[in-house]
């Protein structure tokens, strides 16, 4: 996400947001171009990223430049590309819809960076979307 960090036509509060991206399994990574906002806009803005991209295990950046912003978009490219995906199951089954914090740490040659969520709400799977077969054409 590259922004400006002002939220003009949210129909959800930060809160939301953020939950939603705890709940998610995709990563936000926040290019915050804040540099013309007024000071306390700007650290509003700033505040609602970073509570946006940690929420998701993402990073956020707040590049000063367009140069800056030249040297992050490769470095997010390549974390995308290079990702892992892991798996566990928790030894508290109950779908309670409390958080539950995780932390995963990894050893290993060149000292791999772990992004992940710091937990999850523990509540049931939505149900799968089903589609009505659509009946075939009679002649």
């Amino acid at each position: 996400m590259v922004t400006d960090g002002n939220d003009n036509t949210s129909n959800e509060t930060l809160e939301q947001t953020v939950r939603k991206a705890r709940q998610s399994e995709v990563l936000v990574y926040c290019i915050g171009l804040l540099n013309e906002e007024e000071p306390r806009e700007a650290k509003k803005a700033k505040r609602a990223l970073k509570a946006l991209s940690e929420a998701s295990g993402g990073l956020d950046f707040y590049p000063k430049d367009l140069a800056e912003v030249e040297k992050i978009t490769p470095q997010v490219a390549h974390e995308i590309r290079n990702q892992y995906i892991l798996g566990y199951t928790p030894t508290n089954l109950a779908l309670d819809g409390t958080f539950r914090q995780i932390k995963v740490a990894v050893t290993g040659y060149g000292h791999p960076a772990v992004r992940t969520r710091n937990g999850y709400y523990a509540t049931p799977a939505p149900p799968p979307k089903t589609t009505q077969a659509k009946p075939a054409p009679s002649h």
